[in-house]
């Protein structure tokens, strides 16, 4: 390569003005360094595992270079030694490739899956109805329901069902329990819902579908691969009862065929 190209850039590592500045970038950095166990020791509590249950801990980034790092991930981690063989760059072009690869119908692949999950719990608040024993209404009480748990795959798709409303009701999202996060994060979050979702028309749906048993109100409540939330669809489960008929059908016959029935109900005889 010196051969064709007269100029080549040279790096060289704990070199700058012939002093060697990795005891001072540790001296400057002395009050950062112990922040990299806390996203250790959050995803190992997390993943509900201990650190002997750790196989081994592999390196991935030019942050991870860094020899100071590197001990406070054996501290976080309770290993005894730290992997280097993946080369960080080879590593981000082939997973890119292979990832792009599978996705594409162009070519033929192992199917590459990659699973992401919220980070976020998510709550259901609602006005439930409480009705009497003549079935009127006798009070209403706030309810809060988890339906998305921290670390819930994404994206994914759940369902809520509402059985005592009969008129326009409302539901609001927000985030769940966040204890496990300090007050300077939580105070981030704000107060307000997520979202507050309006469910109008169903006294509607209701007197247009009288003669038929209601199963409630079915909301259906997405979070997409980004782990943003939001209501896909709402939809009312009718149950329609029908009489049973006392002519026979078609599934009479099959069982006639099959069993030798007549249509007298007699059991046909086999000559010999």
């Amino acid at each position: 390569i010196s051969s064709i190209i007269k100029q080549l850039p040279v790096t060289m590592q704990k070199l700058a003005e012939d002093r060697d500045t990795g005891e001072e970038l540790e001296k400057l950095a002395a009050d950062l360094f112990p922040r990299f166990r806390a996203p250790f020791e959050d995803a190992i509590n997390s993943a509900g595992i201990t650190k002997p249950e750790i196989e081994q801990v592999v390196l991935f980034g030019g942050g991870t270079r860094i020899p100071k790092i590197q001990e406070e991930i054996l501290a976080a981690t309770g290993q005894k030694e730290l992997h280097k063989y993946i080369n960080t760059d080879e590593a981000a072009a082939l997973g890119s490739a292979f990832m792009a690869a599978s996705s594409s119908s162009g070519f033929r692949t192992k199917e590459i899956k990659l699973k992401d999950a919220n980070q976020f719990p998510f709550f259901v608040s609602f006005n439930k109805i409480v009705l009497n024993e003549e079935g009127a209404v006798a009070e209403t009480k706030l309810v809060d329901k988890e339906l998305y748990y921290r670390n819930n795959g994404v994206p994914q798709k759940k369902a809520m069902t509402y059985t005592k409303f009969t008129d326009d009701f409302h539901f609001n999202i927000s985030y769940g329990n966040l204890d496990y996060l300090s007050d300077s994060q939580k105070s981030e979050f704000g107060s307000l819902p997520l979202l507050m979702a309006n469910i109008k028309g169903v006294k509607d749906v209701f007197n247009q579908h009288h003669d038929k048993t209601s199963k409630g109100i079915k909301a259906h409540i997405m979070v997409n691969e980004s782990g943003m939330i939001a209501v896909d669809s709402v939809e009312a489960l009718f149950e329609t009862v029908v009489a049973n008929k006392t002519e026979g059908g078609w599934l009479d016959s099959v069982s006639n065929f099959f069993t030798g029935n007549n249509e007298d109900g007699e059991s046909e005889k086999k000559e010999k």
